[in-house]
Order: structure tokens, then C-alpha cells, then sequence
């Protein structure tokens, strides 16, 4: 009780220089860490990063490159998974997010239409007249976004109670 005292009222950075070794032991309440992982995709000229946690879900990510490397600041994406996590912190600490008022099957028919709406639109994309160089380059970056999309759909999926597996549709 009293480690957790000499951590009470410092930022993160302080409170991991005073637990030093015993990082993974120490309680540095309010504070919470998740565990999980980064990890670093070749991706054309740059390289994909991706926190997720312990169960592998996407949490953040971003395209590093070697432009990125020079900044600060760079454009960040955030998923859901993260977006749970942020909402159960800020309830925590009484900042509730507004309640979602529609059903769970409401939300997955609502979140299926937007994504069948967006493939539509990538499928429109690739419908021209004429091939031309940027028509390829936005093929090869529909094609990497598709698969990574179908590849992190099918591995949440698949733990899904009830859920048929995918190789046994096709």
C-alpha cells in the first residue's frame, strides 16, 4: 500500500521510472495497462503498425513512413475495440459516453449496410473505361485493404459461438 502511495498523483512516465524492474507487478492505479502487442507489416513503401491486445484486436494503427518518421503527430486510426475500451475508462471516471438505444442485431444490420455500401463503392471504383496507371495502384490498394478486411472479419468470426465456419459456406 505503500508503493501504491509514492505512485498516487504522478503521470504514467513517473510512476514506471519509480517501479523501475518491477514494472509487471506494480499497481499504478488510476492508471490501466492492457496487454497486447505492436505490430509491424511491410506495406509498399512504408509499413503498417497495429496495437492490439491480447486477443489480437486491432486497437489503433497507422502507415509509418519514412516522412512519418520526422513528426509527431500523424493520422491515427481507431477501432471499436479501442473505442469499448476509451468508454469504459471515461465511465470509470464518471464522462459517460451517451448509452447506445438500439438493439445489438439492430447495430450488426446497421454496421453489415455500411459495409456492403462501401464494397459497392471500391467495386465502382475499379469500373472504368480505360485502364490507366492510377487505376492499378488503386486496384493493388483495394486489394490489400479487402484482404485484411476479410482476414480480421474471418478471425473474429470465427470465435463466434454458433458460427458456421467460412470454408464451409463457399
Amino acid at each position: 500500500m505503500a508503493e501504491n502511495l509514492s505512485l498516487f498523483g504522478k503521470n504514467f512516465d513517473q510512476q514506471v521510472a519509480i517501479a523501475g524492474d518491477e514494472i509487471t507487478k506494480a499497481d499504478i492505479s488510476p492508471n490501466r495497462r492492457i496487454p497486447g502487442e505492436i505490430i509491424f507489416e511491410p506495406m509498399g513503401p512504408g509499413v503498417r503498425v497495429t496495437a492490439r491486445d491480447d486477443q489480437h484486436r486491432v486497437l489503433w494503427g497507422y502507415v509509418g513512413s519514412k516522412e512519418t518518421t520526422n513528426q509527431i503527430h500523424c493520422l491515427v486510426a481507431t477501432y471499436e475495440t479501442l473505442q469499448d475500451l476509451i468508454g469504459e475508462e471515461l465511465e470509470k471516471l464518471g464522462s459517460s459516453l451517451p448509452e447506445e438505444k438500439d438493439d445489438p442485431i439492430a447495430r450488426a444490420n446497421s454496421a453489415l449496410t455500411r459495409l456492403e455500401s462501401t464494397v459497392e463503392w471500391l467495386r465502382k471504383s475499379m469500373d472504368v473505361k480505360k485502364v490507366s496507371g492510377a487505376t492499378l495502384e488503386r486496384a493493388r490498394t483495394i486489394a490489400r485493404i479487402a484482404s485484411d478486411v476479410d482476414r480480421q472479419i474471418t478471425l473474429d468470426a470465427a470465435n463466434l459461438k454458433g458460427m458456421k465456419s467460412k470454408a464451409s459456406q463457399e
